[in-house]
C-alpha cells in the first residue's frame, strides 16, 4: 500500500508520510474509467511512468463523452441514472483502474462527478436533468467514500470545470453535501463544512473551478472563503487561450492570508485550440505552452504542475479524429510535450522545486512585461544555494543575485558565480557555444549584479538558469522512472 500524502508543516506542499517532499507531476486522464479497455489502461499507465509521471487525474462519474456514462463493456455508470442506485459492475472496473494505478505508484486526484452532472448543463448549451443534487449529494459522497477508504493513494476533487455559482445559480451547498459525505465515508466521522477539525486533514479535498472569460477567476478559491474547512488546497485553471498569465494566478493564492497549497490543475492542454470558435486559421499549443505553464507556475510557488494533451483527457479513438483532435489518445501519448515531462521530473526532483520560494527581486523590474513570451520567472531552492531563472525565449538579462545571497546589504555581494544552463526541451546542460557543458561556467558578480546570456533566444528557445555560489557538479540527475523498451506492442482491439 502507497504511503498517504499530507501537507507539509509550512502548507506549500505535499509530503510522504516521512516527510519528505512529494514531487506532483500529473496526467489528465479524466474519461478513461469509460473510454479506455483494461489493457490500454495499463499501457498508458506504463507509458506516464516511464516519463515521469507521479499523479493520475480521473472523474468516477464523467458526461462530457458519453451523457449515459457506459464503461467500455457497456456498463452504465447509474442505474436509472440515480446516484442513490450505482452499477457495481460499472464501479468494479474503476476499482481496478485505482488499484492498477497504484501498482504502478501513481497517485489518483478523484473526481466523484463532473460538474455537468451538477448544474445540468454542457457547454455546448445543451441541459440536462440535474443528477447530483443537494438531496442526494450527501449520500453519494458517503458511498463512494466508503468505497475507497483504505486507499491512501486517493485525493479528492469537487466542482469539475464549474464554479460553484454556475449561470447565476449557486450550487455550493451541492459541493458542501458532497464534501460532508464523502469524510463520512472515508473517515466514518460526521464533519461540517464550515467547523474547522483536523480530521479535515486526513480527507484531504480541493475544488476543480472553470476558468471563467468574463471574469478571468479560474481559481477554487475565486467563489470560496476560508470559512470552507474541507478546502486544504487550490487548484487553479489557467486554461487554453493564449494570454492567461498563471505565475500572477499562483503568486496571487501563494501570498493569501491563509496558507495553503496551490498549483495549476489545468493549463493550457498541449495541441488544444488556442482560440474559439474554431476556423481553419485556429492555431494549436504545442510543447513550447506546456513548458511555459509548468516552469512558470512553478517558479512562482506552486507545489507541482499537471500536464494534458487534447487527444488523451478524451480519450480520441482512430474514427472520432477531428480538425480539434487529430491524433488518437495512442497517438498523443508519443507526443513532444508528454516526453518532456521526463525533464521536468529530473529537475523538480533535483532541485526540490517544489519546496522553492519565489524571488522576483532577482529580476530586472520592467523585463518583457508588455510581451508574454519575454516574461522572467525566478525562484530559490534548496536553503538559497540555487537561484533558478526561467526564459521562456533564451536571451540574456541583468539580474540582482545579492537580493538574495546578499539580502541585508545587496551591493557588499561580489563574487564567483557558478552557472549551469538547461535546456528543458532536451534535459541537457549547454555553454554559450551551444556545445553540452561539462562543467559550470563561472562569472563574476559586481555589486549585487551579473549580467547573463542564454545560449540562444527566439520562440520555442526557452532556457532555465541556475545559479550557485559553489561548485557543484550538474545539478539535475537524469533517471529512468520505468523502462518501456522492455515493453511488448499493446495491440489494439477496442474502437469506439
Amino acid at each position: 500500500m502507497m504511503e498517504k500524502l499530507r501537507i507539509s508543516e509550512n502548507r506549500r506542499y505535499f509530503v510522504t508520510a516521512d516527510g519528505r517532499p512529494f514531487t506532483w507531476i500529473a496526467d489528465t486522464n479524466w474519461t478513461i474509467p469509460q473510454r479506455l479497455k483494461w489493457d490500454d489502461v495499463e499501457y498508458l499507465m506504463k507509458k506516464r511512468k516511464s516519463q515521469g509521471f507521479t499523479v493520475l487525474q480521473i472523474v468516477a462519474l464523467d458526461p462530457e463523452r458519453d451523457i449515459e456514462m457506459h464503461s467500455p463493456s457497456g456498463e452504465k455508470a447509474l442505474l436509472n441514472d440515480d446516484p442513490d442506485t450505482p452499477n457495481e459492475r460499472y464501479f468494479e472496473y474503476l476499482d481496478w483502474i485505482l488499484d492498477k494505478a497504484e501498482s504502478y505508484g501513481f497517485y489518483v486526484l478523484l473526481l466523484p462527478v463532473w460538474g455537468q452532472l451538477v448544474v445540468g448543463s454542457d457547454w455546448s448549451g445543451c441541459t440536462y436533468e440535474k443528477t447530483i443534487t443537494e438531496e442526494n449529494a450527501y449520500r453519494y459522497g458517503r458511498w463512494i467514500g466508503n468505497r475507497y477508504r483504505e486507499k491512501n493513494h486517493i485525493l479528492w476533487c469537487l466542482g469539475g470545470d464549474r464554479q460553484p455559482i454556475h449561470d447565476g445559480v449557486d450550487y455550493k451547498n451541492v459541493w458542501r453535501r458532497l464534501a460532508e459525505g464523502i469524510a463520512k465515508g472515508v473517515l466514518g466521522q460526521d464533519l461540517k463544512y464550515n467547523q474547522p477539525d483536523d480530521a479535515w486533514k486526513d480527507v484531504l479535498m480541493t475544488y476543480h473551478a472553470c476558468h471563467e472569460m468574463q471574469t478571468g477567476e479560474c481559481s477554487t478559491m475565486s467563489y470560496w472563503t476560508d470559512e470552507e474547512a474541507w478546502i486544504d488546497f487550490i487548484m487553479l485553471q489557467s486554461g487554453h487561450g493564449l494570454t492567461p498569465k498563471n505565475y500572477e494566478l499562483v503568486e496571487k493564492e501563494y501570498s493569501r492570508k491563509k496558507v495553503m497549497p496551490v498549483w495549476d490543475g489545468e493549463p493550457a492542454y498541449e495541441m488544444m485550440p488556442t482560440s474559439w470558435p474554431i476556423t481553419p486559421e485556429t492555431k494549436m499549443h504545442g510543447s513550447w505552452m506546456t513548458r511555459k505553464r509548468a516552469y512558470w507556475s512553478l517558479f512562482s510557488g506552486a507545489f507541482g504542475y499537471t500536464y494534458g494533451h487534447a487527444s488523451v483527457w478524451c480519450c480520441v479513438s482512430e474514427q472520432e479524429k477531428s480538425p480539434i483532435s487529430s491524433q488518437t489518445w495512442y497517438e498523443a501519448l508519443q507526443s513532444e510535450g508528454s516526453e518532456q515531462i521526463r525533464y521536468l521530473r529530473q529537475f523538480s526532483d533535483s532541485l526540490q522545486i517544489m519546496t522553492a520560494r519565489p524571488a522576483r527581486e532577482i529580476l530586472p523590474q520592467t523585463e518583457g512585461e508588455d510581451v508574454l513570451d519575454l516574461h522572467l520567472q525566478a525562484c530559490t531552492c534548496l536553503d538559497e544555494r540555487f537561484a533558478c531563472v526561467y526564459f521562456p525565449s533564451g536571451g540574456g538579462a541583468v539580474l540582482n543575485l545579492g537580493n538574495v545571497w546578499k539580502p541585508e546589504a545587496p551591493r557588499e555581494f561580489d563574487g564567483e558565480v557558478c552557472l549551469w544552463w538547461y535546456n528543458p526541451r532536451d534535459g541537457k546542460f549547454y555553454t554559450h557555444a551551444g556545445q553540452r557543458a561539462e562543467a559550470a561556467e563561472t562569472a563574476q558578480a559586481a555589486g549585487g549584479k551579473l549580467s547573463v546570456s542564454a545560449p540562444d533566444s527566439g520562440p520555442e528557445h526557452d532556457w532555465v538558469l541556475i545559479a550557485s555560489r559553489e561548485q557543484t557538479e550538474a545539478p539535475v540527475k537524469e533517471q529512468t522512472y520505468y523502462n518501456m523498451d522492455e515493453e511488448k506492442a499493446v495491440k489494439k482491439v477496442f474502437e469506439w
